[in-house]
């Protein structure tokens, strides 16, 4: 039997289930090297190239895309997919987290986001002539960045700054008559022939841009990295088309392990004749068994969350997907999230984040006998009693009631030692 939790942490990682085509995805949830991520004949989850340069290099760092440049040179990296998205894309909704790290020296349009065709696996960016529409991001000295619509000519305006992990939203229509889409703001808007959109989180910067070529097919794109001295990470690639109505908005979708279990949490912010929600699970990305469903909201404006819990994952790589099933019947998928699952790695994970002033609730793994130490991020421990739950968990109860604030909880066992950082509001 599956045992199924609300969970009501807030999750701010952006990403959206669409009932369109899926034309390229990729969160670096597997972790690896870029040469797991790259081939000669992609399919939608994979680039034909990435690369690095002199003192600049390309990595999968913290399940994200990481270009990191040591030094305000001439090298340019990138990643670049040249095998075309079949059929051609007439509309476009492309999403991607983006975030500056770190930056010592900023650089004017810094990285190079372009949509076209002909492009190549190599260092030159594409000529305009190949260029149906583009951007650009200027990272700033303090490691905020801000945008550019690089228009024809260039000269273009930078919008203002942002700074952490934001999801850029470009809109792109090709379509031949004007489009509706639903914005990162959970309005609807509409998007007239041969411009683009782009979105910063819930900001619009720029609106009904035109496009650099209007002749120009939408099969290739490239991401160019190119100046200053900067640390970036890119992540949760998204590319789809941008007709209909969406039925669902997801705003985040997470699968964590917790001792012997794997746990399941989403939540939307827009749920539009929304019947079911069935989780499925793989181990080599190509055959899904189901693991278990609940039940949709329906129709709604406001946020929800769900939870659904494995109980019998795999040992090794566990991958999950979300099938949203409509009331007509129509079927739309999630992106795919990964947990790996051990016999040997001690690890432990908290239910409830931001947890409550009197209880502290967690999941062990491979951890026998440890001991759990909470104390304050000034060092200052904290008196807190262990009790084994029915079905495992531990509930940690404090002496004292928990004030609002950080804290830190260790768990220790032999020389392994693990910590978790803990907020009660």
């Amino acid at each position: 039997m599956k045992k199924l939790y609300l969970f009501f942490s807030f999750i701010t990682i952006s990403t959206s289930l669409f009932a369109q085509t899926t034309y390229f995805q990729q969160n670096f949830s597997a972790g690896g090297n870029t040469s797991d991520y790259v081939s000669a004949t992609p399919d939608n989850t994979k680039f034909n190239g990435i690369s690095g340069g002199t003192s600049l290099t390309a990595s999968i760092t913290g399940q994200a895309l990481e270009f990191d440049r040591q030094v305000d040179n001439s090298s340019r990296g990138y990643a670049v997919r040249t095998t075309d998205f079949s059929p051609a894309p007439t509309s476009l909704n492309i999403q991607f987290r983006f975030r500056v790290v770190s930056a010592t020296t900023g650089g004017a349009n810094a990285v190079k986001f372009y949509v076209g065709s002909g492009f190549n696996n190599s260092t030159p960016n594409p000529s305009n002539g190949s260029i149906y529409a583009r951007f650009a991001i200027d990272v700033q000295d303090n490691g905020s960045f801000a945008m550019n619509p690089l228009p024809n000519g260039g000269g273009g305006a930078n919008s203002a700054n942002f700074s952490d992990w934001q999801t850029i939203t470009f809109i792109l229509n090709k379509e031949g008559n004007a489009l509706k889409y639903l914005t990162p703001a959970g309005a609807l808007e509409q998007q007239p022939i041969d411009t683009y959109d782009l979105w910063v989180g819930t900001t619009k910067v720029f609106d009904n841009q035109p496009v650099l070529m209007s002749t120009q097919p939408m099969t290739d794109f490239r991401i160019t990295f190119e100046d200053g001295i900067s640390k970036v990470q890119f992540d949760d690639f998204l590319f789809r088309n941008i007709s209909g109505t969406l039925p669902v908005e997801l705003v985040s979708f997470t699968a964590k392990p917790a001792g012997k279990h794997v746990q399941l949490a989403w939540s939307t912010t827009s749920e539009r004749e929304a019947d079911r929600f069935v989780v499925e699970r793989s181990g080599d990305l190509k055959e899904y068994t189901r693991v278990g469903e609940v039940v949709a909201k329906g129709t709604t404006d406001q946020r929800q969350y769900y939870g659904l819990t494995d109980e019998s994952p795999m040992i090794g790589n566990n991958y999950y997907r979300l099938k949203q099933v409509d009331t007509d019947g129509s079927i739309h998928y999630s992106k795919i999230v990964a947990a790996v699952m051990d016999d040997e790695t001690p690890s432990f994970e908290l239910r409830g984040n931001p947890a409550e002033r009197n209880t502290i609730q967690l999941v062990s793994r491979n951890l026998i006998n440890a001991t759990y130490h909470l104390t304050t991020l000034t060092g200052q421990e904290l008196a807190v009693r262990a009790e084994t739950q029915a079905d495992q968990s531990l509930l940690l109860i404090p002496a004292q009631g928990l004030a609002p604030g950080v804290y830190l909880l260790r768990a220790q066992q032999g020389a392994t030692r693990l910590v978790r950082k803990i907020v009660v509001q």
